[in-house]
């Protein structure tokens, strides 16, 4: 009998001391994540009894993909913190898999069960139909047709029948729902089943207290499998209002664990910057010998040369076709910290998270390049990008409710400047014409001279007034042989080195207007000059 008591009592301490040997686990929840632009900081909190004297306090289910170099715990109370360790968990996804395909196959038996009973209904209303169908009036040559119960059955039949086809069919169509759903399921099932099991990982805290406390822990660490990018809605209600500029982040990550309602901070910064001391290095002079280069040489490669000609064509305007939120900045870095909970899936998808959204004044002009295109199109001009913390990225445009196309913020340019192209617009008309009177072509000497005049005229058909940029063109010559004389530009110069022509309309509504463009080109009659 002592012998029995004995192993007992040794078979209870060993599974005591194994139980120890696993350590306290400790179930947290991610509570906030900070993304930046290449990875991201998550912060799990758990409310933790920690007990008298030495503890080894498991945080379980922790992601993979983690830096074990960036592992932070934070906690207060009257005890100490002796180590942190990181350590891959390989089993407990099988487990969190079986929880999975119990859920399931518990979901699945249940919509089999409606389904059965539904079937057992359909059952019952045929077996009644057939009872129905069994008891019908027959006349004989021994009875006497009673018309009046005849009359009443037949009524009594076809109302039953009636109700027992409509109840026949409700059963089927939910049958055919019913088996839907299960189809999901089971593929859901399958999907699980054929799935491989992924690790976690484990952060193990070693804490050791005088006595038995309760404290909030918090725990942080950097994955490198999460980014955000930007991008941007940018809106014009009409003309005469703001344009309305929707600042977005894209969130994705696969992190190897979902962020479900978690508080979001994004960051232009990096989760490893300035997290060490730069060194400054000895700048050292000295007199090296340069070899003069040869002009037209390159060291091992046979070059050829290519001889450009200058674009003799307009070239169009450069039109780049196309929330609460607290900001903190740093030195080097900009956090948007995000009011809202967010979830962001672990499966790469981005979570599109509204950041900010600005009015900012804009100056509209319509565009027109006649000799090119008559169509006349809508830009924006917007200035002072810089203040408004933007990244690069690109953005859709939409003018008077209707999508018109992407164009793109470029924060690494050297101009704060952006130019939008919001669309054309059918309310403004624009006729370039060759007036055959005055375009002539003439021969005196060696020289050749040939006279181009156009006539262009505008017509503003919108009810509203509007500012119209309208560019043209004359010839830039490239040789000293050839002289181009502007004898009519509508009262303003052309540009010394592109040729270009600008008038500036601001027409009223219904208002008509018109500009007239002429130029002699010189050049000797021996030579080919194509004048346009």
């Amino acid at each position: 009998m002592f012998k029995k008591l004995l192993l007992a009592a040794v078979v209870v301490f060993i599974a005591i001391a194994a139980k120890a040997d696993e350590g306290q686990k400790v179930t947290s929840k991610v509570q906030k994540v900070v993304v930046f632009l290449k990875g991201a900081q998550v912060t799990r909190t758990a409310m933790v009894n920690v007990s008298a004297g030495t503890t080894d306090l498991v945080f379980d289910n922790i992601s993979p993909n983690i830096d074990p170099q960036s592992i932070q715990v934070h906690a207060n109370g009257e005890f100490t913190i002796l180590s942190v360790k990181h350590e891959m968990n390989y089993l407990s996804n099988g487990d969190v898999k079986t929880r999975q395909l119990q859920e399931l196959h518990t979901q699945a038996k249940l919509i089999r069960d409606k389904i059965d009973m539904q079937n057992n209904m359909l059952s019952i209303y045929q077996a009644e139909e057939n009872v129905i169908a069994k008891n019908q009036f027959v006349r004989t040559e021994n009875t006497t047709l009673d018309v009046l119960k005849l009359k009443q059955a037949l009524d009594f039949q076809t109302e039953r029948l009636t109700a027992l086809k409509q109840k026949e069919q409700a059963a089927n169509n939910q049958v055919n729902g019913l088996n839907i759903d299960l189809q999901k399921y089971e593929s859901q099932i399958a999907e699980v089943n054929n799935s491989q099991n992924t690790a976690t990982s484990n952060i193990i805290v070693t804490v050791s207290s005088k006595a038995a406390l309760q404290s909030i822990f918090a725990v942080s660490y950097v994955t490198e499998n999460a980014s955000w990018y930007p991008s941007y809605d940018i809106r014009a209600k009409n003309v005469n209002s703001p344009l309305t500029i929707v600042y977005k982040a894209n969130v994705l990550q696969r992190s190897g664990e979902d962020w479900k309602n978690v508080k979001l901070t994004l960051s232009t910064g990096s989760p490893t910057g300035n997290s060490i001391k730069p060194e400054l290095n000895p700048y050292y002079l000295n007199i090296y010998n340069v070899n003069k280069a040869l002009e037209g040489r390159a060291d091992g490669m046979v070059t050829e040369g290519y001889s450009v000609a200058r674009d003799k064509q307009l070239a169009e305007v450069a039109i780049t076709v196309p929330v609460a939120v607290n900001v903190v900045e740093a030195q080097n870095s900009v956090e948007f910290n995000i009011d809202n909970p967010y979830s962001v899936t672990n499966d790469g998808k981005p979570c599109q998270v509204e950041i900010n959204q600005v009015n900012i004044n804009a100056t509209y002009q319509y565009y027109v390049a006649p000799k090119i295109s008559t169509d006349v199109f809508l830009t924006a001009q917007v200035t002072d990008l810089n203040k408004y913390n933007f990244l690069s990225g690109d953005a859709n445009l939409f003018f008077e409710g209707t999508y018109i196309g992407k164009s793109r913020i470029d924060t690494r340019a050297l101009s704060d400047t952006l130019n939008l192209s919001l669309g054309n617009d059918k309310g403004i008309l624009i006729k370039r014409t060759l007036q055959k009177n005055l375009t002539e072509k003439q021969t005196f000497g060696s020289n050749k001279k040939e006279t181009k005049s156009w006539l262009i005229e505008v017509k503003n058909r919108k009810n509203q007034k509007v500012n119209l940029l309208v560019e043209d063109q004359v010839p830039v010559s490239q040789n000293s042989a050839i002289e181009v004389e502007v004898q009519e530009s509508g009262g303003v110069k052309p540009d010394v080195l592109t040729g270009k022509v600008s008038w500036n309309f601001l027409l009223n509504s219904q208002e008509d207007t018109k500009t007239q463009l002429r130029y002699m080109v010189k050049y000797p009659k021996s030579q080919s000059v194509i004048v346009q």
